[in-house]
C-alpha cells in the first residue's frame, strides 16, 4: 500500500511512518522541511503548496499534521488545510483518509479543540472515505506543560485537578498503523492511556524524574476549560489501550547515564 504521512516529522507521524515501513509499505511524507531518508514531498498545508503532488498515487493518507505550536486556534492547518488535503486525496482517488484527534474536545471550551472539531467535520463529509482516531494527551505534552509551568526559578504553579490520561505515542502510532491498513471505519473508538493522574501526582513524578525539589504551588485559572480539565473531560476511563505509563516513560527517559550507556 502506499500512505502518505502529514506531520511525518512530528512527535507522533515519525513513529507512523516506521511502522508504516517495517509493514513493508511505501510511505511519502507532506513536509515544510523534507529531510533526505525517506521519500517526501516539500509542501505547505497553510498555503496548498505540494498537496496534489504528495497525494498523487497515494492510496491512504494518515493526516497528522498540525498547526497549534504556531497558533492555538491553527485554523490554516488544522482546518482550512485539512480541507485541502481533503480535496486532494478526493481528486487523486485515494481510498481511505486516516485523522487523528483529541478525545473528549467536544466537552472542553478551549480555542485549539474548537479547531479540531472543526476538521473531523470536515472530514466526516465524507468526501474520502474515513477514519477518526481520538487519543488521550501525549506523555511529551504533560512535559511541556510543566516546563512552561516552571519558569519561575524554585516554583512550580500547577492546577493540582487537572486530569490527564497520558498514553505514549509509540502506541498510538502503532493503532494508526493497524487502522490504516483496515478498511475506512469511520469513528473509531477511544485510545487512552494505562492510567487516569490528577496533575498535582503528574507533576510530582515529573520532579521526582529529574530530581529537581522544585516547590509545588497549587494554580488556579478561573477559566471554563481548566474546570472542564478538572471533571476529566479529556479522559477515557473504559479505554486504557497503552500499556506504558507516565512514570515508565520518566524512568527511560530520566535514567542514569550508568545504565544507559554501557562502556
Amino acid at each position: 500500500m502506499n500512505v502518505l504521512v502529514t506531520g511525518g516529522t512530528g512527535i507522533l507521524g515519525r513513529h507512523v511512518v516506521t511502522g508504516l515501513g517495517q509493514s513493508g509499505h511505501r510511505i511519502r511524507i507532506l513536509s515544510r522541511h523534507p529531510g533526505a531518508s525517506v521519500d517526501a514531498v516539500q509542501g505547505d498545508l497553510r498555503t496548498g503548496a505540494g498537496i496534489r503532488e504528495a497525494v498523487a498515487g497515494m492510496d491512504a493518507v494518515v493526516h497528522c499534521a498540525t498547526g497549534v505550536r504556531e497558533s492555538l486556534t491553527s485554523r490554516n492547518v488544522d482546518v482550512k488545510g485539512t480541507g485541502r488535503l481533503l480535496a486532494a486525496a478526493r481528486e487523486a482517488g485515494t481510498k481511505h483518509f486516516v485523522f487523528i484527534s483529541i478525545v473528549g474536545i467536544e466537552g472542553v471550551a478551549f480555542p485549539y479543540y474548537r479547531t479540531k472539531l472543526e476538521a473531523e467535520a470536515l472530514v466526516r463529509q465524507g468526501v474520502v472515505p474515513w477514519s477518526i482516531l481520538r487519543a488521550t494527551q501525549f506523555h511529551e505534552l504533560m512535559e511541556f506543560y510543566l516546563g512552561a509551568l516552571s519558569l519561575l526559578p524554585g516554583v512550580t504553579p500547577v492546577p493540582f485537578r487537572w486530569r490527564f490520561q497520558p498514553v505514549d505515542p509509540k502506541e498510538v502510532a502503532q493503532r494508526l498503523v493497524e487502522v490504516v491498513l483496515a478498511q475506512p471505519g469511520g469513528q473509531l473508538e477511544d485510545f487512552g492511556g494505562p492510567e487516569i493522574h490528577d496533575f498535582k501526582s503528574i507533576a510530582e513524578s515529573w520532579l521526582a524524574a529529574r530530581k529537581q525539589s522544585r516547590k509545588l504551588v497549587k494554580l488556579w485559572l478561573p477559566f471554563r476549560f481548566s474546570r472542564q480539565f478538572s471533571e476529566g473531560h479529556l479522559t477515557t476511563p473504559d479505554h486504557k489501550n497503552g500499556k506504558i505509563t507516565f512514570a515508565a516513560y520518566l524512568a527511560d527517559k530520566y535514567a542514569q547515564p550508568s545504565t544507559q550507556y554501557c562502556k
